[in-house]
């Protein structure tokens, strides 16, 4: 039978290099001043990383010099404490949660000082700022966890709302120094006994505690870097139930929230670095849905066993396409953004927070940020030519990552499951531009894909690339262009040398580069394509029931 307190923790057995992150200058003390005290008389190195710069913290003006008479006080306690670093961020206070780049600046504060032992707010607080500072915290150390290394620990604190404590620290022997800190924010205690309520929650977690000798106590939730995930999706999901409150970090931000959808078939190993990539994110994905299309490799236990905050789905057998498991994902997804992803990627961390941002900047005609995938063996010049190119529209996106709006995507009828995989991307353009929607492509934001540059090589590969052009230009393709796309084929894609691509000429030919080699080193490369030709025939009453010419000026054949 467990026991009816949390366990005691000794403070000699925690780390040295210790990182205190506090919303205002006042929480690093309210929130875990008795486990400062100890830090400082075993000699630990500490450094306090105040984030706001305390200006609300004075609401009737008694002071003109609020925000450096706060700076001063945090400083005197910390005194009080021990010998300790400080570091004011000077975000202003109150509004923490509009700083869209917090995440990223604690991520490099982190990284900076390279501590074992992190003290930040939970996500239970109740202030917003608090909120906002514990959600920037958590992704930044999720980001961290597996660049730094090593055996780390966070340590949560409530200042606001006490938290679910795993470990208690009994403070007593160093209480007397907590209240000389808190004795240090005069601004603070001017209007109310901050000091009287901060001993009463350091004396309510002695509550069971039978001992008479333990006076005071300070409670945290105890956890590694990389799990501090599905904490904060509970956390949301608890305040969501019982306060009425946002339901992920992007509603809290006043941002629209994203699933992330991923068609997987026997990839475990890659769709782990993929899912570890998307926890990392510092603005988290308010959902993530796995679709497995019967992966005999054991995929579906290792999401459901080491990811249990992703929805996974499972097809009961492997013979659906892409199309048709991705077309799932986006049906099930119910945000406003939807974030399209090959399960062989992975993400920058700050993957998502810059696409939204690039999204909101866009009219709503904009229906789909394509990022830059970066591929094994891609030549530099091609990237070059593409960041030289810039921003631009596009007649395709790259499925491997990009964000998209949901409800375009539905009006546009999702993939087109007849094509089964491959071109699905320039078919469902055709469809978005013929509903006046747009495709923009940001070199700015990059998506690492493990897949080698330019089209595989492979049968399947050849079939579907060929055929499916065929198909999409067959439906959606001016006549005009229609007409000269035989000899454009010919003379654009497959005589076009390596050397050409190499070099960027064909930086948005996404699905032919390469594709003349295919040709040449695909064995019995000619009977594909002829049972590709084939193929095209026997769907020309279907391509000719749905044609509908793009008349739209970023319409382009797939030519490079």
């Amino acid at each position: 039978m467990k026991g009816l307190y949390p366990p005691f923790g000794d403070p000699r057995s925690l780390p040295r290099r210790i990182l205190v992150i506090a919303p205002h200058p006042d929480d690093e003390v309210f929130g875990c001043g008795g486990m400062l005290a100890w830090h400082g008389e075993l000699g630990a190195e500490v450094r306090i990383l105040v984030l706001t710069d305390g200006g609300a913290g004075d609401p009737e003006a008694r002071t003109d010099e609020i925000r450096a008479t706060r700076r001063e006080e945090s400083l005197a306690a910390g005194r009080a404490l021990g010998d300790f670093e400080y570091r004011f961020l000077g975000f202003p206070d109150g509004a923490l949660g509009t700083e869209d780049r917090l995440a990223e600046r604690l991520r490099e504060e982190i990284a900076d000082f390279d501590p074992a032992l992190v003290y930040a707010p939970s996500p239970l607080e109740l202030h917003p700022d608090h909120r906002a500072a514990s959600a920037a915290s958590l992704a930044a150390l999720r980001s961290l966890a597996a660049e730094l290394g090593g055996e780390r620990r966070a340590l949560l604190y409530g200042v606001n709302a006490q938290v679910p404590a795993g470990v208690l620290f009994d403070t007593t022997p160093v209480a007397a120094k907590k209240r000389a800190a808190i004795a240090c924010f005069e601004s603070q205690l001017a209007y109310q006994d901050l000091a009287a309520k901060c001993d009463a929650c350091d004396r309510a977690r002695t509550v069971n505690v039978e001992d008479p000798k333990v006076e005071t106590i300070e409670g945290f939730v105890d956890l590694p870097w990389d799990a501090l995930g599905p904490l904060e999706r509970s956390a949301a999901s608890l305040l969501t139930l019982v306060q009425g409150a946002e339901r992920s970090t992007a509603a809290a931000r006043g941002l629209p929230e994203t699933t992330a959808v991923i068609s997987t078939w026997n990839k475990a190993d890659v769709l782990r670095e993929n899912l570890d990539s998307l926890r990392a994110q510092t603005l988290p994905f308010a959902r993530i849905v796995v679709v497995d299309n019967a992966s005999k490799d054991d995929t579906a236990r290792i999401v459901a066993d080491e990811y249990p905050e992703v929805s996974l789905i499972v097809m009961p057998h492997s013979a659906y396409g892409a199309c048709e498991t991705f077309n799932i994902g986006f049906a099930s997804a119910r945000t406003p953004l939807v974030a399209i992803l090959d399960d062989d990627i992975t993400l920058p961390p700050d993957w998502l927070e810059r696409t939204t941002a690039r999204l909101l900047a866009e009219p709503e005609t904009t229906a789909v940020i394509s990022t830059e995938i970066i591929e094994p063996g891609m030549p530099e010049s091609y990237i070059q030519r593409s960041r030289e190119a810039g921003r631009r529209y596009m007649s395709t996106f790259r499925g491997c990552g990009s964000l998209a709006r949901r409800e375009a995507l539905a009006e546009a009828g999702y993939y087109d499951e007849r094509l089964f995989i491959y071109g699905n991307e320039r078919d469902l353009t055709c469809r978005l531009l013929n509903l006046g929607y747009r495709v923009l492509q940001d070199p700015e934001i990059v998506t690492y894909h493990k897949t080698p540059f330019g089209i595989q090589m492979g049968k399947r590969s050849l079939f579907y690339h060929a055929r499916n052009a065929w198909l999409s230009m067959l439906k959606y393709a001016p006549l005009s262009d229609l007409l000269r796309m035989p000899f454009l084929v010919v003379s654009k894609v497959l005589l076009r040398g390596g050397k050409k691509e190499a070099a960027g000429e064909v930086t948005d030919a996404t699905g032919t580069i390469g594709i003349g080699r295919a040709v040449r080193e695909t064995p019995g490369a000619v009977w594909i394509l002829f049972k590709a030709s084939c193929s095209i025939l026997y769907n020309l009453p279907y391509c000719l029931r749905h044609r509908a010419p793009v008349r739209a000026k970023d319409f382009e054949l797939p030519l490079g």
